[in-house]
């Protein structure tokens, strides 16, 4: 990155590279899920019904249920085991949210894509339960117009017995694996139309076990692109992406900042630190809906 780089470039850049949907497209993500959800929650109680009364006409008393089901008592997540808005360290005044059964477990789609390219079992883990929200709220910074972002994602995963300790095992695999790796593609430079290049990918573990049985902070890393024909830098350098993970009990949450929540970003900024306390928050509100309870 070139030394005369001014605030307003970074800002452009910074803006550029937000991928998050709009409000609207995360309702509507959110209802077709609900009737998926809804479906499938129908066809499991149809399907214990019928379970059940075939095991009372044969043998006159019911079937037991099958193992890890209900572990401990608790299957559903409750709202109150997701972070609330206070935990949060920037101003949110909207929350969406959705449950799920059967969902599959997502970290890091890119990640998840070098694995296989690299021939690592990759099968996705599925969860019993879930539940996720988006937390959104508005930025503002002197001489543009505020916008609305999502400030944070989180999802919360109900797993079997021993699939968690899997989930930490695979990434650990896949970030080992992946180092440098190397992807072809299109890159915008931001004055006409966007080159073919090579973007080199790096993942890292920066922080773990700072939160609740297990935990890590995942930090997604791209080198600057070069372009093929002159060897200079294509645009300017990406941000870091940083996902954590922390598990209590069978509990597993991904949480993913939003683009106002990143170092450097005018407005609302946030250090290392504070996304470790993020986590700890996350970690202390699964504590009573875990199996088992902290």
């Amino acid at each position: 990155m070139r030394e005369d780089v001014t605030f307003v470039e970074l800002l452009q850049r910074d803006l550029r590279q937000v991928r998050w949907p709009e409000p609207a497209e995360i309702r509507a993500t959110a209802r077709r899920r609900r009737r998926r959800t809804a479906v499938a929650a129908a066809a499991a109680v149809l399907a214990v019904a019928s379970v059940s009364a075939v095991a009372v006409g044969r043998a006159g008393t019911p079937t037991p249920a099958p193992p890890g089901a209900g572990v401990g008592g608790r299957a559903e997540i409750p709202a109150e085991a997701m972070l609330a808005q206070a935990d949060v360290p920037a101003k949110t005044d909207e929350r969406l949210g959705d449950t799920g059964l059967g969902e599959g477990v997502r970290v890091d789609d890119i990640l998840r894509t070098c694995a296989q390219e690299q021939g690592l079992p990759t099968d996705q883990i599925v969860s019993r339960y879930s539940r996720s929200q988006t937390l959104i709220g508005t930025v503002e910074v002197d001489g543009f117009a505020p916008y609305r972002r999502p400030f944070i994602r989180q999802d919360v995963y109900r797993l079997d017995d021993g699939t968690a300790g899997r989930l930490f095992a695979d990434l650990d695999r896949s970030v080992a694996a992946c180092s440098g790796w190397r992807q072809v593609g299109p890159v915008q430079t931001g004055e006409g139309s966007p080159v073919t290049t090579t973007m080199v990918h790096n993942w890292t573990v920066v922080e773990s076990d700072f939160a609740g049985d297990q935990a890590i902070l995942l930090r997604h890393t791209v080198a600057v692109p070069l372009d093929p024909s002159t060897g200079e830098p294509v645009g300017l350098a990406p941000l870091p992406e940083d996902r954590l993970v922390v598990r209590v009990g069978d509990l597993v949450t991904v949480l993913v900042p939003g683009e106002p929540l990143r170092p450097g970003v005018p407005g609302n900024t946030v250090n290392q630190a504070q996304l470790l306390d993020l986590a700890r928050a996350a970690a202390n509100r699964m504590c009573a809906a875990a199996n088992p309870a902290c």
